[in-house]
């Protein structure tokens, strides 16, 4: 009966043809943990020309990031990949080294290098790390599966190194790992993003700077229309950290944002673009997550339908105690004696406690037996709360809130 339901997105679709923000949210949080269980929530602008500026004034740090930081290969070392392929791949010369450097939000993010698709080379033995775990299924960063195996190197993916490091010198933690985010120009960041692209991500810290492997879906194929890696603090941030410009379509930073922005325009060759199989990588995006989108809504539409049907069964128990005690158990601190007025009227709670406030009469209870006297509900059966009171000898009610029981 009852469904578990993410965070904030527990808001109702809204009958237009277009799903909300907030729906769209819930649809990519649930999509991404149906890909890759992210230790942190990833699964989330300047113009092109502001871009270009970015890339040409980082030149004074790129000999000084290059020196600094690990090589995109020793990054990969590090995670344990074994067989080498991923760190051959990006020490060919296929791949793209950037070794760009913006400085935000305190934090000094540098985009070491990437490799894609067709400059891959086979795929790494899949026997792999065999290291010991975290606590939570985790390693460096990813969650791996039952066998605890890494994932497999993959010609049809993006693999993307990045170096995080405190402005001031200071040493970064582990904890400190942000969420990296391709952001394809033209198209719309709540639908091509971490979680739509299969986005999984690695990291850790090393002599105080914070490293972060990115693997995605392939986004050479969109060379044609300009790829841009952003940096946030969360997945989600994405939408208030960037934006796109209606007539060009490049993504941008957004002015005022006070949290971490970073974005690096990728110089990916436009000839190596394949508009068939990015026209059917944005249509397949485009049907799951329609698809996701009536999933919710038959989930939500289930879930109130359930919360209806236990609420009339409470609000028209014969016996209402026989009814509490199988499908109900009382909320922790919502007990109340109240003594009636002289007109036999009570007034229960208030507005920012469990169960609301409100005024019954007293009149017509019968001592000792509870009498469930009105229900709430948020659209969820876990969210459904029961209002009842008891009459007790001395003439005082008792009031409870209740809830569903587990079953």
């Amino acid at each position: 009966m009852k469904k578990e339901l993410e965070q904030e997105l527990y808001e109702a679709l809204q009958p237009c043809e277009k799903p909300t923000p907030e729906l769209n949210r819930r649809i990519l949080t649930m999509h991404s943990e149906e890909v890759h269980n992210m230790k942190r929530n990833t699964f989330s602008k300047t113009a092109a020309a502001a871009a270009m500026a970015c890339v040409i004034a980082a030149g004074s740090l790129t000999v000084y990031a290059a020196y600094r930081y690990l090589t995109p290969s020793q990054v990969v070392e590090e995670l344990g990949e074994n067989g080498g392929a991923l760190q051959k791949a990006f020490d060919s010369a296929d791949a793209i080294q950037v070794n760009e450097t913006q400085s935000v939000n305190g934090y000094d993010i540098t985009l070491l290098g990437l490799v894609s698709g067709r400059d891959l080379m086979n795929t790494l033995d899949s026997g792999t790390a065999e290291q010991e775990l975290d606590d939570d299924n985790t390693f460096a960063g990813i969650s791996v599966n039952g066998d605890q195996t890494m994932s497999e190197l993959d010609s049809s993916m993006t693999y993307a190194a990045i170096a995080i490091a405190h402005t001031d010198g200071s040493a970064m933690t582990q904890d400190e790992s942000k969420c990296v985010s391709p952001l394809i120009d033209g198209t719309d960041w709540m639908q091509v993003n971490n979680a739509t692209l299969d986005a999984g991500l690695r990291w850790f810290d090393k002599d105080g700077v914070v490293y972060e492997l990115l693997e995605c879906q392939n986004l050479e194929i969109f060379a044609d229309r300009g790829v841009q890696i952003g940096v946030v603090d969360s997945f989600g941030d994405e939408s208030r950290a960037f934006v796109m410009d209606e007539k060009t379509g490049a993504y941008g930073k957004k002015e005022g944002y006070d949290g971490t922005n970073a974005l690096f325009s990728i110089p990916f060759d436009a000839a190596k673009a394949d508009k068939k199989a990015a026209d059917a990588l944005l249509d397949k995006i485009v049907r799951e997550i329609e698809s996701d989108a009536a999933d919710v809504e038959n989930d939500t539409a289930a879930a109130d339908d359930v919360s209806e049907e236990y609420t009339d069964l409470a609000l028209h128990a014969e016996d209402a105690a026989a009814f509490l005690k199988e499908h109900a158990v009382p909320v922790e601190g919502t007990r109340e004696i109240l003594t009636p007025d002289k007109d036999h009227l009570v007034t229960y709670g208030t507005d920012d406690r469990i169960g609301g406030s409100g005024t019954i009469m007293a009149e017509g209870l019968e001592t000792g037996k509870p009498a469930i006297l009105g229900a709430s509900s948020d659209g969820t059966l876990e969210g459904t709360e029961l209002n009842v009171f008891t009459l007790n000898e001395d003439g005082t009610v008792t009031y409870e809130v209740y809830r569903p029981a587990d079953e």
